[in-house]
């Protein structure tokens, strides 16, 4: 028995490193969305997704696919898709919004979230199976499980988010428009979109604290939407607070420190693979070149 339990805490508590965005995969009823403005929307998420990717020469290959709906969600899936759904296109302002979505969803895939989510949770069905046999370990596990479940879930969450911070400055965007879409899809009204995230306030100062410490002249530069401005009202307060205690602002000065040194290490094995292709193909032109002159040489 002890060893059972032993094994099934493992499990749950080690091995659940998740997720991505919140899913939602039964299919939603179709929302108005015309054939030329689906023509146009579809254009506009690759246009985006290839500028993200080639510009911060990642190699992943990743389909972009638009769903019909008024729901306002996105997500990413083990086939390396991102599914946008059209009712959160239409409430993006603009190019940097919507390339904050977009990178959100590569941040998942970069990072292999989606599939050590499906991984862990296999793991973690089969222990939960084994220990409804044994009724005392059966609700201990379940309730391990849902403990790790949302924390891991959450902190893959984070690192997605500070993730399109990167590949949104590499892109040329400005990363502020992750901050001001997230401000507008975490109000009452899309508050569904926070079933597996953590709340829209700490994820948001998550990301401007992140900006303002890597790449401040964004944060300089500032973002003309209402809904960066409201963040822009919350982060006052916060601002103050800290204010009122230096040696709460050194220990998070030296959190974002350790924080962007991690970055720049992930930055570069994230092109790492882009990279080695590139080599290879300028070594294969070189040896077709000293093929050409061996040629040339020998007539």
């Amino acid at each position: 028995m002890k060893k059972l339990l032993t094994f099934i805490l493992v499990f749950t508590l080690f091995l659940a490193p998740l997720a991505c965005v919140a899913q939602d995969e039964n299919y939603p009823k179709k929302g108005r969305v015309t054939k030329s403005q689906k023509q146009t929307m579809t254009r506009r998420i690759n246009d985006i997704c290839d500028r993200l990717l080639e510009r911060n020469k990642i190699s992943t290959k990743v389909t972009m696919k638009l769903r019909k709906t008024s729901k306002v969600n996105a997500y990413a899936n083990m086939g390396r898709e991102i599914v946008v759904f059209s009712g959160l296109i239409k409430i993006c302002e603009n190019d940097d919004e919507l390339a904050g979505v977009i990178a959100h969803e590569l941040g998942h895939l970069v990072n292999a979230h989606v599939y050590k989510l499906n991984a862990v949770n296999t793991i973690a069905y089969n222990a939960l199976q084994v220990a409804n046999e044994v009724p005392v370990v059966a609700l201990p596990a379940a309730l391990i499980y849902g403990v790790g479940f949302k924390k891991w879930m959450r902190m893959d969450e984070y690192e997605a988010d500070i993730t399109s911070v990167d590949l949104l400055v590499g892109a040329g965007y400005n990363p502020l428009g992750m901050l001001s879409i997230l401000q507008k899809i975490t109000g009452e009204k899309y508050i569904d979109f926070l079933k597996t995230h953590p709340s829209g306030e700490k994820r948001a100062l998550y990301i401007y604290d992140y900006i303002a410490h890597t790449y401040p002249e964004f944060v300089e530069k500032g973002f003309d939407t209402e809904s960066y401005e409201e963040f822009l009202y919350y982060y006052e307060d916060v601002a103050q607070e800290r204010a009122q205690n230096p040696k709460k602002m050194i220990k998070h000065q030296k959190k974002f420190e350790k924080l962007e040194e991690k970055r720049k290490k992930k930055y570069a094995k994230y092109q790492r693979k882009q990279l080695k292709k590139e080599e290879k193909q300028k070594q294969k032109e070189l040896e077709n070149l000293e093929k050409e002159k061996s040629n040339q040489d020998a007539a």
